[in-house]
């Protein structure tokens, strides 16, 4: 790409969702709009002033206060995300796109949207040659996270946001990922057995140890193996000249994630496979 495009790419733009930093590292998310100004704690900054600046561009409120703009990247965006749901934090995002092994092309069925952040990782992961269809029973849930993803993502051809109960049943067929963040995600094991290709990877995100017990258990009676059941832990560090120490509070436990195998069903062989002495039975597939 020329580098006369990335440099025009860094050019703030009407429409554009940006961030405030100020001194103490506090954030704040607004989106640009021609004409209009913006209120960041308490100081009006004119739109116009802003589109055309590049991003990093550090700027002098009305108050004398310094602050940093920048377009927010996907793990300052999730915490500033509009929301009537609890949001899964990046850390555990991250967990679920790499022990998921989200690739672009992949097929991948999400099970409980909330406010979309997960969803909006999935597509990116996926790209435009794979495809996204998330299951949402909660209407206001459905609207909050279509909003999310036009207004953080764009235009998403390749997600479909299916109105339905996922403990009823589940439409789709030959599916390579499922992400299920639900209540009861033992329910949805079955469904996931019928959709999920032979090898298929099935992450759930629970935030409970009973809840995760019930889910594993589920997943090895409902035809799954390869288990594996995790927590991410984030701390965060404070670098000066003068100190380098932890910083007093971290990112701990927020919720546990399991991950799974699709086992191929047992396969009967075919009659001319067998030894005419060979007694005919079924494999089994040990977990």
């Amino acid at each position: 790409m020329p580098s006369g495009t990335r440099s025009a790419r860094a050019l703030l733009r009407d429409g554009d969702t940006i961030l405030f930093i100020d001194r103490k590292a506090r954030q704040y998310l607004r989106t640009v709009h021609a004409g209009r100004s913006l209120n960041v704690r308490g100081a009006r900054f004119a739109a116009d002033e802003l589109i055309g600046l590049p991003e990093g561009s550090v700027l002098r409120s009305s108050l004398g206060e310094y602050l940093q703009i920048f377009r927010p990247t996907y793990a300052q965006l999730i915490p500033n995300l509009p929301r009537e749901a609890q949001v899964i934090y990046p850390k555990d995002v991250g967990t679920i796109l790499v022990w998921g092994d989200i690739h672009p092309g992949a097929h991948v069925v999400e099970v409980g949207v909330g406010p979309g952040a997960t969803t909006i990782a999935l597509l990116r992961a996926v790209g435009p040659t794979g495809e996204v269809v998330t299951y949402e029973i909660r209407d206001t849930f459905a609207a909050m996270a279509r909003e999310n993803v036009t207004r953080f993502y764009g235009d998403a051809p390749h997600w479909r946001l299916v109105s339905g109960d996922a403990y009823e049943g589940i439409h789709e067929r030959d599916v390579d990922r499922f992400v299920v963040d639900v209540p009861e995600p033992w329910r949805v094991v079955p469904h996931a057995a019928g959709a999920l290709r032979p090898g298929g990877v099935f992450v759930g995100f629970i935030p409970t140890v009973l809840q995760m017990q019930q889910l594993v258990a589920a997943l090895r009676d409902g035809g799954f193996a390869a288990i594996e059941a995790m927590e991410s832990l984030q701390r965060f560090w404070h670098v000066t000249d003068r100190s380098v120490r932890p910083e007093h509070r971290m990112v701990a436990h927020s919720g546990f994630l399991v991950v799974a195998r699709r086992l191929a069903p047992p396969r009967t062989p075919h009659a001319d496979d067998v030894p005419t002495d060979a007694p005919r039975t079924t494999p089994t597939f040990a977990e």
